[in-house]
Parts: structure tokens; C-alpha cells; sequence
């Protein structure tokens, strides 16, 4: 993966500490004070970068003052808001070799920090996660319906992912593993979740940790978030299964072209009063003109700029050659095999099937070209 930036290897690497932060200025002193206590007694060279969502609650005061005594800074975001851009922002900020993520508010124990940064320190790790589900971690205050949301949550990732806490904030790793900025793209709360998709570090540990309730203030967690994360989900498979996730909208949307051409049916035969013959090609005709405009909008959204008239022919064409695939696939079982002239439906299912394999690859490759 291409870095952030270019850095040279010193005897004694910086950690930066990156925390986001939207009205938590209660929370900085306290917080601050940990990291210090912390790593001053590891003799850990560290620096604190607080990236702040223009909070307005007086914590460019407070970190003025603590930086009279230790190593931190902020930089205010004012057009611009989220905690993932947020860290993104901080990367861009840090001088260190090892980089550190983890929320203001002190549900992410500073004292475990040089457990974090340890085996990257001795080139055992490139991501190391605390995490709140290996043996030792824990959630002691969520009720059962938080923890409910973070199951679901977790096996939604799993794919992605294969570690116990796919979906933990507080994480760290070498500055070369950091994946060029132009190819992060999350939405939410996750960024741990997109950087363990797009960094793809080869050696990844998660240590233990409590999961503690905040100090001060309110969880920024809401439905809204939640919603984000299942876009950013859906991104994340985008990028990580791109074909699968094609296939898959090609499929529903080629579903959802069945009730467009009923409905075509019957308005061009009960409703115009025209033949049945006329009203089965008006049927199909829609359902795949529907078809064409949803996976040029959404599955193939990236294609190559093409006209439209000739790409909307080559789409037609490449249905009715899947359908020939279809009846000649459904037929030759049907006629060959008894399994398959007892068990029609399971034949047609197999001819709908080959041909929407055969619709999707000639959409890809022909059609649709990147």
C-alpha cells in the first residue's frame, strides 16, 4: 500500500495519539492526563492530536493549557464534520512511526496504550485492536439490546474482516500500513473497520480491554449512525467482493423487472385491448428497459462512458441471448435427465439461473466495460 507520507525510521518512534472530538472538551483534561501518566513511565515519545468538530464548548482553551505541560494540539474542523474524516484529518496532522486511535470520552483505557503499541514496537503486529470480545475484554455497563446491536453488528463485518471486534475505535498501527488517502472512503463511526479492509495488514492482534462508560457526556451513537454503518457495510463489500456485490444487484434488479412487465402485459392487453402476442414484447421490452436504466444507475455505475442508444441495443441483445440460454439449458435438462422432467421447476430455476450468469458476464465484459 502507498503511505500518507514518507517518514524515516528512528531509533525511538513517536506514537500519535489522534482523538476525535465532538463537545468532549470535559473529558480532554482528564484524558490527557492518563496518556501522560501512562507513557511517561514507559518513556514512550508521544504526541496527542485532538481533531474537534468546531464543539464551541471551550476545548481550545483547555487544550492551550494542558499544552503547557504535555504534547497535544488541536485542529478545528469548521466545514467539515465526522468522527472517521475526523481521524483521516489526524493522520494528515501526525509526525509519528506508530499511530494510535481512540475516543475522548474514556471508554477507551489509556493505560492500555503501550499494550497497543507494544507489538508493533517489536515488529510482531502491523494492526493491534483492543478489543472488548477475546478472552479478558469486556462490556460490563451495555444491557442486553446494546449488546445485541453489537453482535449483529459483528457478524455483518465477519466477512471483512476475521477478528473478534471488527467494529472496536481504539486500534493502532505503523505509519507504512496506512493506505493512500484516496482510497478511503468511510461513512460513520467504523474507520478501524476500513482501515483493517484497506490497509490489509498481514499480522493483526487484539489485546484485551474494559469497555468503560463514558466520563462526561452524551453517546453519539443514534439510528442515523447506525443507518451509516450499513452504507459504509456496503462499500466496504464493494470494495473487498466487487463482483460478488454486482452479481447480487444484477440479480434483484433483474427480479424487479417481473412486475414491471406484468404490469405492461396487462395494461397493453386488458387496458389498450391489443393482442396477447403485442403484449408479452411490450411486457419484455419494459421490464428490460427498466433493467438497463437501474444497472447503469447502480450496478455498473462506473462504466465507461458509452452511447446510449448502441449500449441500451447491446444490453437487449445480451437479454435475448440469455433467455435463448435459459429456454435451451431448462429444455435440455427437461428432456434428458427424469430427475429434471419430474422436478421442473427446479429445471426452470436452473435455466433462469445460467442465463442471468451469462446476462451478468455479457453486461460486465460487453455492455457495461469499465
Amino acid at each position: 500500500m502507498t503511505p500518507i507520507t514518507k517518514k524515516e525510521a528512528t531509533k525511538k518512534p513517536l506514537v500519535s495519539i489522534i482523538v476525535p472530538t465532538f463537545r468532549e472538551a470535559e473529558n480532554i483534561p482528564e484524558l490527557v492526563r492518563q496518556i501522560g501518566d501512562v507513557l511517561a513511565s514507559r518513556q514512550v515519545d508521544y504526541e496527542i492530536i485532538i481533531v474537534d468538530d468546531n464543539s464551541r464548548d471551550g476545548i481550545e482553551s483547555a487544550v492551550e493549557s494542558l499544552s503547557e505541560t504535555y504534547p497535544v494540539m488541536i485542529h478545528t474542523r469548521i466545514d467539515e464534520k465526522g468522527l472517521s474524516s475526523a481521524v483521516i484529518k489526524g493522520f494528515s496532522l501526525a509526525r509519528g512511526d506508530i499511530y494510535v486511535v481512540m475516543d475522548a470520552d474514556l471508554s477507551h483505557p489509556p493505560a492500555k496504550i503501550a499494550e497497543l503499541i507494544q507489538p508493533i514496537m517489536e515488529g510482531k503486529a502491523d494492526f493491534v485492536i483492543g478489543s472488548r470480545f477475546v478472552p479478558g475484554g469486556s462490556i460490563p455497563h451495555f444491557n442486553w439490546f446494546r449488546k445485541l446491536n453489537a453482535w449483529v453488528s459483528r457478524v455483518l463485518a465477519r466477512p471483512l474482516a476475521a477478528v473478534k471486534d471488527p467494529m472496536s475505535g481504539f486500534f493502532a498501527l505503523p505509519w507504512h500500513v496506512m493506505p493512500a488517502r484516496d482510497i478511503l472512503n468511510p461513512l460513520g463511526f467504523k474507520i478501524g473497520l476500513e482501515l483493517l479492509v484497506k490497509s490489509e495488514p498481514e499480522k493483526i492482534i487484539e489485546i484485551p480491554i474494559e469497555f468503560q462508560q463514558r466520563l462526561h457526556g452524551e453517546s453519539k451513537l443514534s439510528l442515523k449512525e447506525q443507518v451509516l454503518y450499513l452504507a459504509h457495510l456496503y462499500r466496504l463489500y464493494s470494495y473487498r467482493h466487487e463482483k460478488m456485490v454486482q452479481f447480487i444487484e444484477f440479480g434483484l434488479i433483474g427480479a424487479s423487472g417481473v412486475p414491471v412487465n406484468l404490469l405492461f402485459v396487462y395494461l397493453t392487453y386488458d387496458v389498450m385491448s391489443l393482442s396477447y402476442s403485442t403484449a408479452l414484447v411490450v411486457g419484455f421490452i419494459s421490464a428490460v428497459t427498466s433493467n438497463y436504466i437501474l444497472n447503469k444507475i447502480i450496478t455498473f455505475s462506473g462504466s465507461k462512458p458509452a452511447n446510449t442508444a448502441v449500449q441500451y441495443l447491446q444490453f437487449v441483445a445480451t437479454c435475448l441471448l440469455g433467455l435463448a440460454i435459459n429456454m435451451a439449458v431448462s429444455l435440455s435438462l427437461y428432456n434428458s435427465i427424469f430427475f429434471f422432467h419430474r422436478y421442473y421447476i427446479i429445471t426452470s430455476l436452473i435455466g433462469i439461473l445460467a442465463g442471468m450468469v451469462f446476462n451478468f458476464i455479457g453486461s460486465r465484459l460487453l455492455v457495461f466495460r469499465k
